[in-house]
């Protein structure tokens, strides 16, 4: 008996915490009554785990009379412990470029700052990253804004928690060829592709739209061995990469920019829409600001990377 009521009152400070964390100083807690019902717990069980996260000075609370009880201070590294939030699971591309070596630095960085302890899983493909954030495999995926709302329009159960401008993926795709003399897709190429890449594969898709080509698929990262190697004519790649490992061999040019290019560079992080609280602990505590200026520290190599 004793023990089944320590483990309620533990799982009401949990959830009560949760709720807690998703609101601001000045906001007004919820009512006893939705949280009974939405917990199905008794008054009892309710005032009793706030009157604990106010003990423990997680939180300071001020009545209102008939408008309600509002927040007057908060303290969420308190709230996290309390909400068993203070440890997160996330995946990212692999960190072949610069960008994404500082994208992993800032995460790591920005949420050690607030006692936040990040595993992250590199993972290669952006449609098996949003299938595992939407299964819950993992708390959050890095991916380009493109393919997150590519996948939320094929009606994923994502959202996306946080944007991080322009470039902040990668700078921009580029189309290599094998052969040194070639500028243009020419009938009978055969062309690479990464089925697993949403933004790899609709942009190789709209390059050969109307062409005779073969499609190959290979893994993005094996596609510079391939052209190499001529075991294909052509493919899609990360101009970031090409630069800074100083590929000058390489016969490759500019794709035209269009509409989709500035969603395709942009980074996101996606969340399932049922782990709201996983979603709103990255917003309050990874910055869009730090993280840019962490990505060009460690581009311009002033910071090395930590992760």
């Amino acid at each position: 008996m004793g023990e089944s009521f320590y483990k309620k009152k533990g799982i009401a400070i949990e959830k009560i915490a949760s709720e807690i964390y998703l609101l601001n100083i000045n906001d007004r807690l919820p009512i006893m009554n939705e949280l009974q019902e939405k917990y199905q717990f008794s008054r009892g069980t309710v005032q009793n785990a706030l009157e604990f996260l106010k003990k423990e000075k997680a939180i300071k609370t001020k009545s209102r009379g008939h408008l309600g009880t509002f927040i007057e201070k908060i303290d969420y590294k308190k709230l996290q412990n309390f909400a068993n939030a203070n440890r997160l699971v996330g995946t990212m591309p692999l960190p072949y470029s610069k960008l994404y070596e500082g994208f992993a630095t800032g995460l790591y960085s920005m949420l050690n700052e607030q006692d936040i302890k990040l595993n992250l899983a590199f993972i290669r493909g952006s449609k098996e990253r949003i299938e595992a954030a939407e299964n819950e495999v993992y708390d959050f995926a890095v991916v380009s804004r493109f393919a997150a709302e590519q996948e939320i329009q094929n009606g994923r159960n994502i959202s996306i928690a946080l944007s991080f401008g322009p470039s902040s993926y990668l700078s921009k795709h580029i189309l290599i060829f094998s052969e040194d003399n070639k500028k243009e897709i020419q009938k009978g190429m055969k062309i690479g592709i990464d089925k697993d890449s949403l933004d790899h594969y609709f942009l190789t898709k709209e390059l050969v739209k109307n062409k005779e080509v073969t499609l190959v698929d290979y893994p993005a990262n094996q596609l510079i061995h391939a052209i190499r190697e001529k075991k294909i004519d052509a493919g899609v790649w990360n101009y970031d990469e090409i630069l800074e490992k100083g590929y000058t061999d390489l016969n490759y040019i500019d794709i035209p920019m269009k509409d989709y290019h500035k969603a395709i560079s942009e980074a996101v992080i996606v969340c399932s829409k049922n782990r709201l609280m996983r979603q709103v602990v990255c917003k309050k505590n990874i910055s869009i600001t730090q993280m840019k200026e962490i990505q060009q520290l460690v581009k311009t190599g002033d910071l090395i990377p930590r992760f």
